[in-house]
C-alpha cells in the first residue's frame, strides 16, 4: 500500500488579508508557516527525502573511530531542508559496539535580542550514531557494524558486501535532481580518419546519455601532434601502418603527464604493428587484462571483453587502454554479418559506457 501519510503537509488553510486588518506577531507567524509547510510538502512529495547532494562518508586514514562527513544538502520525512556548508569529523568512540546508524537530523534554535528586539530561529543540523533507527525524523549517511570495543572503521572493500567494522552506503536514499557529468574526448587518428569512427562515437555518447551520468562532448579529426590538454579522454585510432612523427611523440607525452588515460585502437595489422612501436617510445607496456578488472564489472558485468567488429582483443598499461577489437566500429553497428544482432550492438554499447567509466576513474586524482 502506498504511504499517503505526506499529503497531510500541504497546509488546507490560508490567512485571508483585509483592509485595516492587524497584522499581529501570530498572524505574522501564521502567514509565513503556511509558505514554510508548502514548500516542506512540496519537498517530501514531489522530489522525495533523502540525499540530495553531497554529504559522502569516509574513514580516517590510518582508520580509526573517525569518520568524516562531506558537506551537503538533504531533506528528512517531514520536508526539513537539512545544509552541512563545511567538513563534519565524527567520532564513534572507542566504546561503541554493534549495529550502528549515521544519521543527520534537523534543528532550530532561537537567536537575537531581548525583549522587543528581532529575533531570529537558526536552522542547524545534528550528527549522531545509533543504535536504532530514530522515530524523529532524520537522513541516513551511513552505517556500520563494530565487533567489540575500539574496532578501526574502514572504507569498504567491497561496496555490495560491507564487512564488520566497514561503512555500509548502501542504505543512503540518494535524490534529487540528475546531475551529468560532462566529458571532453578528442578523437586523434594516424593517417586518414575512418569515416565509421566518429559515428560510433556519436552513437556511444547517446547510449551513455541514455543509460549513464556521463555527457560526451566529443572533438573529432584532431592530429595527435595537437595540444590535447583540455581533453579528459584522447582515443587514438589508425588503419594502416604508421610513424609517429617528434611532435606526435611528445604531444602524447604531455597528454600522459596529466595522469590522464590514452585509450589507443587498432583498426588493421598493420596499424597494430605500428602502435607497438608508438607505445616503445612513450615507454609504455602492455598486459592483457585481469580478470578481476572494474572494467569487466562496473557498471554492466562481463566475463571477458566482448567482440568488437575485429574481435575481443584487449590490454592494459600505464595510463593506456590498446585495443585492436574495433569497438569504435562495432557502436556504429559495423559488425560481422553474422553477429550484426541488436544484441551484440548494446552489449558493445554497455562496454562502452564501462570504458568510459574506467578511464574517468584511473586519470582521476
Amino acid at each position: 500500500m502506498d504511504d499517503n501519510s505526506a499529503y497531510g503537509f500541504f497546509p488546507k488553510t490560508r490567512i485571508k488579508p483585509y483592509d485595516g486588518m492587524a497584522v499581529t506577531a501570530e498572524v505574522w507567524a501564521q502567514a509565513h508557516e503556511e509558505h514554510r509547510k508548502a514548500r516542506q510538502a512540496h519537498d517530501v512529495v514531489f522530489h522525495r527525502p533523502g540525499i540530495i547532494a553531497g554529504l559522502e562518508v569516509q574513514a580516517n586514514d590510518p582508520p580509526d573511530q573517525y569518520v568524516f562527513i562531506s558537506p551537503g544538502v538533504a531533506v528528512d520525512a517531514v520536508g526539513n531542508v537539512i545544509v552541512v556548508t563545511e567538513p563534519v569529523a565524527y567520532d564513534f568512540g572507542a566504546n561503541a559496539e554493534g549495529l550502528l546508524y549515521l544519521m543527520l537530523g534537523h534543528g532550530e534554535r532561537e537567536l537575537g535580542g531581548v525583549d522587543k528586539d528581532v529575533k531570529q530561529i537558526q536552522a542547524e543540523f545534528v550528527v549522531a550514531a545509533r543504535s536504532s533507527l530514530p522515530k524523529r525524523p532524520a537522513v541516513e549517511l551511513a552505517r556500520v557494524r563494530l565487533v567489540g570495543e575500539k574496532q578501526t572503521i574502514k572504507n569498504a572493500e567491497n561496496s555490495f558486501h560491507p564487512a564488520a567494522g566497514e561503512l555500509d552506503l548502501r542504505f543512503r536514499a540518494q535524490m534529487g535532481p540528475e546531475i551529468r557529468q560532462p566529458v571532453y574526448i578528442g578523437l586523434c587518428s594516424f593517417g586518414r580518419e575512418v569515416e565509421d569512427v566518429p559515428a560510433g562515437w556519436r552513437f556511444l555518447a547517446a547510449e551513455c546519455a541514455r543509460v549513464s551520468a556521463y555527457q560526451l562532448i566529443l572533438d573529432a579529426g584532431l592530429a595527435p601532434s595537437a595540444d590535447l590538454s583540455a581533453y579528459d579522454l584522447v582515443y587514438l585510432s589508425a588503419k594502416g601502418a604508421f610513424s609517429a612523427d617528434g611532435a606526435a611523440v611528445k604531444a602524447l607525452q604531455a597528454y600522459l603527464d596529466q595522469k590522464k588515460i590514452l585509450f589507443a585502437e587498432s583498426l588493421d595489422d598493420a596499424a597494430e604493428k605500428s602502435f607497438g612501436a608508438l607505445f616503445e617510445k612513450l615507454g609504455r607496456k602492455l598486459a592483457p587484462l585481469a580478470a578481476n578488472a572494474s572494467l569487466l564489472e562496473s557498471p554492466f558485468l562481463f566475463a571477458a571483453p566482448p567482440p568488437g567488429a575485429q574481435g575481443g582483443n584487449l590490454q592494459v598499461g600505464k595510463q593506456l587502454i590498446f585495443s585492436s577489437a574495433g569497438y569504435s566500429l562495432a557502436w556504429a553497428g559495423k559488425l560481422p554479418f553474422e553477429s550484426r544482432s541488436r544484441a551484440d550492438i548494446r552489449s558493445a554499447h554497455e562496454w562502452g559506457v564501462n570504458l568510459i567509466q574506467y578511464c574517468l576513474r584511473i586519470s582521476s586524482p
